[in-house]
Parts: C-alpha cells; sequence; structure tokens
C-alpha cells in the first residue's frame, strides 16, 4: 500500500538470512535502554516483543514466507498454537519464519538470558507462537524483580502542565464545529494527518498482519527491503474508536514515520536508531511535541473533533504515570518511558535537550509552526513560556 499522496515503492523479498540478520540487529538495540535494574529488564522484554512484530513483518516479504491478511484472530491475539490460520509455516518449514527472522531474536534473547518479563514476556511468548514452540531460553511473565525507581518530581510538574492543557483543549472543544471522523483506514487517517505534521514524509509501505493491537503495540519501524526511507506501519485491528485512531494514526503514529524517514535520509538503516532505547525516548518526545502542535492547529482550524481527542490523549498521559491517579499496566514498571511522554515534548518545544538530538530538518520546521500557532493562540503561547520555565530553558517566542 502506498503512502499518502506519493510514489511509496513496494517491497522486495527478502531472504532468511537477511530477515535474521536484521533481527539480531534490532534485538541487541533493544538491549541498550537507558534504565537498571527490573526496569531495564521490562525494557529489553518490550523492545523484543516490538521486534518480533518486525519479524512476522519480514517472514511476509521473504520467497516463501505467507501472505498476511489484517484479518484478526480471536482471543488472545492469536489463533490456537499460534500457527493455525496464521498463514504462517512450521518451525522447519520452507515458509517458516523461524528459519529466518525469528531465529535471528531467538539467538540474542539466548545469549542475554532475560529470565522474567511480566506483561512484556507474555506478549512476546504469544508473538514467538507463530514460529512454533516459545524456547524454554524465552524470558518468563513473572514480574520483574528488583528495584524500580519512583517518577520524578520535574515530571509530576510537567504532567500538571500538560494536563492543564489538555483540559483547555476540552473546553475549547464545546465551542468548535465537530466533523465525523474519517472513514477508517491506515491510508486515510495518515493523510487526514498530513497538515498538521511539520515534516510529513512521503512514503511509506502498509503491511497487514494477523494479530491484534495488543500485540503490535508499536506498529512503525525501517525494515530492509524496502525501497527509500524503508519505513513501513503495520495495521491490526482495533477496538479503539474511529476517532481515537484517526488521531493516532494520522498523527502519532504519522510524526514517527517522519522521524524515521528523516533519520534514513541521513544514512539509510534499517533497524533505525529511532526504534529502541534512547533513541525510542526522542523518537517519543518528537511525536508528542507534534501531538501539541496539532491540537493548537487543529484549534485554528476549527476542528472540534481533534482537538477533544488529542486534549484527552495529552491528559491520558499525564494521569498515566506510575503513581499517579490513572495508572496504565503497561508503564507500571517503565518508568523511564513513561516520564518521557510529558517532558520530552516540553524539552522539545521549549528548546531543551531533547530538541537538540532531533535532525535540524525536523526541529526546525517543528519550531516555524509551533512559533506561528502561539502567535495566533494565546493560550499556547503561555503553555510554551510556562514549559521554558519548567526546564529553566528561555527561547523564542
Amino acid at each position: 500500500m502506498r503512502g499518502p499522496g506519493a510514489q511509496a515503492p513496494g517491497p522486495s523479498q527478502v531472504t532468511a538470512p537477511v530477515a535474521r540478520a536484521w533481527a539480531v540487529t534490532a534485538a541487541t538495540a533493544a538491549v541498550r535502554v537507558p534504565a537498571l535494574n527490573a526496569e531495564s529488564d521490562a525494557w529489553i522484554v518490550r523492545g523484543w516483543a516490538d521486534v518480533a512484530v518486525g519479524c512476522l513483518a519480514l517472514d511476509r516479504l521473504r520467497p516463501g514466507g505467507p501472505g498476511l491478511s489484517g484479518s484478526a484472530l480471536s482471543g488472545s491475539g492469536l489463533s490456537g498454537s499460534g500457527l493455525s490460520g496464521s498463514g504462517f509455516g512450521g518451525p522447519g518449514s520452507a515458509g517458516s519464519a523461524v528459519s529466518g527472522a525469528f531465529d535471528g531474536l531467538d539467538e540474542v534473547v539466548r545469549t542475554v538470558g532475560v529470565l522474567s518479563g511480566g506483561q512484556h514476556a507474555a506478549r512476546l511468548r504469544l508473538l514467538r507462537r507463530f514460529a512454533g514452540p516459545v524456547p524454554r531460553w524465552y524470558p518468563d511473565a513473572r514480574p520483574v524483580t528488583g528495584f524500580i525507581r519512583r517518577v520524578r518530581g520535574i515530571v509530576w510538574r510537567a504532567a500538571d502542565l500538560v494536563a492543564g492543557f489538555g483540559e483547555l483543549l476540552l473546553s475549547t472543544a464545546v465551542a468548535l464545529p465537530r466533523n465525523a471522523p474519517c472513514p477508517l483506514g491506515s491510508a486515510r487517517q495518515l493523510a487526514w494527518g498530513v497538515r498538521y505534521r511539520p515534516s510529513p514524509s512521503d512514503a511509506h509501505v502498509t503491511l497487514c498482519l494477523p494479530v491484534s493491537r495488543r500485540l503490535a503495540r508499536r506498529t512503525w519501524m525501517c525494515l530492509p527491503g524496502l525501497a527509500g526511507p524503508g519505513t513501513a506501519i503495520v495495521a491490526v485491528p482495533s477496538t479503539a474508536s474511529a476517532l481515537e485512531q484517526q488521531i493516532w494514526r494520522g498523527i502519532h503514529e504519522g510524526a514517527h514515520l517522519d522521524h524515521l524517514a528523516s533519520l534514513a535520509r541521513q544514512g539509510p538503516l534499517a533497524p533505525s536508531p529511532g526504534e529502541f532505547g534512547a533513541g525510542l525516548m526522542i523518537a517519543e518526545s518528537y511525536a508528542m511535541a507534534v501531538e501539541i502542535l496539532a491540537a493548537v492547529e487543529c484549534v485554528l482550524a476549527g476542528e472540534g473533533h481533534a482537538v477533544w481527542q488529542l486534549g484527552a490523549g495529552l491528559i491520558e498521559r499525564a494521569t498515566r504515570l506510575p503513581g499517579g491517579t490513572h495508572p496504565t499496566a503497561e508503564l507500571a514498571d517503565l518508568p523511564t518511558l513513561a516520564e518521557v511522554y510529558l517532558l520530552g515534548p516540553i524539552e522539545i518545544l521549549a528548546g531543551g535537550a531533547a530538541a537538540a538530538a532531533l535532525p535540524d530538518e525536523l526541529i526546525s520546521s517543528l519550531r516555524d509552526r509551533w512559533w506561528a500557532a502561539c502567535a495566533a493562540y494565546p493560550p499556547a503561547a503561555a503553555f510554551g513560556s510556562a514549559a521554558a520555565h519548567l526546564i529553566g530553558k528561555f527561547t523564542r517566542p
């Protein structure tokens, strides 16, 4: 499927050795996380589960790989043993995922030797079942053991700031026109979001996988066998509302594709440095900054439905912190990652450290659009001023 408004080349076939090499590199990158102790184990296993989603995508691209469909499989996100009805061959067969990408993932998991990974291990193991029985050395689903630090004080202040802006957006949306959400479909959702993303990329490949959204948490990635930037987005069934999907795919995940494409222009890599560890933190910081910008631009454009959903999304990120009013189980053992959805965009919009880690072309266009939005919508300027004060960085406007 071509990217919106682009001449995105389709995927070429990926051989099992190429798929294996990608998986080894990706799974090794997932080990390098900016965390310690139990949080490190949880984050590593979470990254491996994201690699497993890429393994499924690569299995489609290699010779003899299955033709994956976008249909949902029942229950836990896959059918039966993970092979029945999935379109994947059994272990050791010509169409087996384990002969390529999953074989590389298996090697890294065995070498690193993480014992348990809680909910992240449960997701990893379910995804691994697509390639046959889960190897005995895979981490089990017992909770990670050891010390996990508390959320920092500055992050709670960032949460208050972001939640307050989200509440303002909710009240503002009441007086704005509320158009119907765009039709479901990745291409249409991304096309809608182009006008609100400061550096929209013009090419990506969409791959449909037979897993639930609960299993495929991160759906954006760089893969071998794709021309241009090598960016891909995975389409999976979702139970979220049409409006939630429109904002999530069109703005947040679209911003991730834009970031990956920008990094690829500096030197094509698959996987991308923006997919794991410290690189992922910068990626999420950027995507959240684009969300905040999009919220203001949707106010100016009179898109009340989008303003409301973007405001609700900011409040959700601010209240889901471990120890917060509505903590989410997914991030209970990942305080560092949970924090970046709040402090990261504040640093970027205020010209802090996270902004310096972005490619010049991304931060330049984002800042220009943000300054223009602040000039046109005074509450955004007030938010930007408070953000700068929070991190001790004072920049225009």
